[in-house]
C-alpha cells in the first residue's frame, strides 16, 4: 500500500523531467589557436571583428522527445574572437594597435551549430564562415574561410559541450586564417 504512491510520486517527478526539454544554451568563444608561423618581421594591425548578421540565436537542440532550446551566442562573440586574434597575431611576432594604419577586419558571416536527427542517428553540426580582409593604404589582402564539424552524439549536448564543440570550429577557422601562406606573406613584405 505505501508503494502506490511512491511509485505515483516518482512516475510523475520523472515525467515532468522528461517533458521539461533541455535548457537554452549560450556559447561563449575562447578558441585556442597553437599552430601557428613566427613571423621574422611584419607590419602592425589594428584588429576590428564584424558580424553582421547581429543574430544571437544560432541554432536549436532537442532531445530525444522533440523539446527544442535555443542556442544563442554571447552578444560579446565579436570581444570574444577579437581577443583570440590579438593573442595570436601577438604570438606570431606582430604588434597590434587600434592607432595602426593596417587594419585587419575578421567577418563573421555565418555561424550556425543544430543537432541533426533522423531518428536513429543525432550528429552535432557546427559551422563558422569568415571573411578576412587588410589594408594599409597601399595593398590589400583578402581571404575567404570556413571550418565546420559533425560529431555523432547519444544524448543532447549541455552547455559545457556545446561551448567545447564550437570553440573546436573556432579554432579550426582562426588556424586555417592566420596559416594562411597568402597573409603571412602580406605581412612580412609590408615590413620590408
Amino acid at each position: 500500500m505505501r508503494t502506490l504512491p511512491l511509485t505515483i510520486i516518482l512516475s510523475t517527478l520523472l515525467l515532468i523531467g522528461c517533458t521539461s526539454g533541455p535548457m537554452p544554451q549560450r556559447i561563449y568563444f575562447e578558441p585556442q589557436i597553437t599552430s601557428i608561423p613566427r613571423l621574422p618581421s611584419s607590419i602592425p594591425l589594428s584588429v576590428e571583428v564584424r558580424y553582421p548578421q547581429q543574430q544571437l540565436k544560432i541554432g536549436t537542440l532537442a532531445d530525444r522527445f522533440g523539446n527544442e532550446t535555443t542556442i544563442s551566442v554571447t552578444d560579446g562573440m565579436t570581444t570574444e574572437f577579437q581577443r583570440a586574434a590579438i593573442n595570436t597575431l601577438n604570438r606570431m611576432g606582430v604588434q597590434t594597435s587600434a592607432s595602426s594604419n593596417a587594419r585587419l577586419v575578421l567577418t563573421l558571416d555565418q555561424v550556425t551549430y543544430f543537432l541533426r536527427s533522423d531518428g536513429v542517428r543525432r550528429e552535432l553540426v557546427g559551422e563558422i564562415r569568415m571573411s578576412m580582409n587588410v589594408n594599409d593604404g597601399r595593398r590589400s589582402y583578402s581571404g575567404k574561410f570556413e571550418a565546420a564539424q559533425r560529431q555523432e552524439v547519444l544524448a543532447t549536448p549541455n552547455e559545457q559541450k556545446s561551448r567545447e564543440f564550437m570553440n573546436e570550429v573556432a579554432t579550426d577557422l582562426l588556424t586555417q586564417a592566420f596559416n594562411d601562406p597568402e597573409f603571412t606573406r602580406y605581412l612580412i613584405q609590408g615590413s620590408l
